[in-house]
C-alpha cells in the first residue's frame, strides 16, 4: 500500500508540473520553478549591468563560418635573410640576458652552489672512479 501511494504521489507531482508548464506557456515561471523559488532553490536573474549592455553589439551579429580555413595572412612569408636577422636579434637578446643573469650576485652564487653540489655528489657516487 505505501508503494501505491508513493507512485500516485509521484504521478500527481509529474502531472502538476506538466500541467503547469503547458497551461502557463505565456508566463515565464513554471509551477516547478515557483516551488523551487518558494523553497529557496531558484532565483530570478536581474537585468545585466549597464556596462554589459553598452559593451554588447547592437543588432544581429554576422555569421562566423566554422569549418572553413582561416584567411591567409596579409604579410608575406619571411625570406631567409629576414629569418637570419630575426634569429641573430633573438640570439643577441638571449646573450645579453644571460650576461645579466650571470652578473646578478644571488644568481651567480646559486649557480656556483649547484655546481659544487653536483661535483660533491659525483665524487661520493660509487661510479666516480
Amino acid at each position: 500500500m505505501p508503494r501505491a501511494s508513493a507512485t500516485i504521489g509521484v504521478l500527481a507531482c509529474a502531472a502538476a508540473c506538466a500541467w503547469g508548464s503547458t497551461s502557463s506557456a505565456q508566463e515565464q515561471d513554471s509551477l516547478l520553478k515557483n516551488a523551487a523559488k518558494a523553497l529557496g532553490f531558484a532565483t530570478d536573474a536581474g537585468p545585466p549591468a549597464d556596462f554589459v549592455q553598452k559593451s554588447q553589439p547592437k543588432g544581429d551579429l554576422d555569421y562566423i563560418p566554422v569549418f572553413q580555413p582561416p584567411p591567409e595572412p596579409a604579410r608575406p612569408a619571411m625570406n631567409t635573410n629576414d629569418l637570419g636577422k630575426l634569429k641573430s636579434d633573438l640570439d643577441s637578446v638571449d646573450q645579453r640576458d644571460d650576461a645579466t643573469r650571470q652578473a646578478f650576485p644571488p644568481s651567480a652564487k646559486a649557480v656556483a652552489e649547484q655546481k659544487a653540489e653536483r661535483e660533491k655528489a659525483a665524487a661520493k657516487s660509487p661510479n666516480a672512479q
